[in-house]
């Protein structure tokens, strides 16, 4: 690993790490994200997963719709490291 992607990797990390706890203050269920990449292609191959404590907390916050809204947290924190278009999932 070069020490540019060592930077990125380590912004990446910092920038979801925020992200996390801001989810986890604003949605009652949320457990925690995890994301796999490739450096060397970070926009095309950025994946981040959602994770709820269980599928009823899942249900609770799409049916309050705060699925969006974690969404748009997370773009935020990437785009503040000049990341777009992750792939996220729940």
């Amino acid at each position: 690993m070069t020490k540019t992607e060592k930077q990125l990797d380590k912004a990446l990390r910092k920038a979801l790490t925020i992200a996390c706890e801001n989810i986890k203050d604003q949605c009652t269920g949320f457990s925690h994200l995890t994301h796999a990449v490739n450096l060397k292609k970070i926009h095309d191959s950025l994946h981040v997963s959602c994770f709820f404590i269980d599928e009823l907390s899942l249900s609770e916050a799409t049916e309050q719709q705060q699925l969006p809204a974690i969404e748009n947290e997370i773009k935020a924190q990437l785009s503040a490291i000049n990341i777009k278009s992750p792939t996220i999932s729940f």
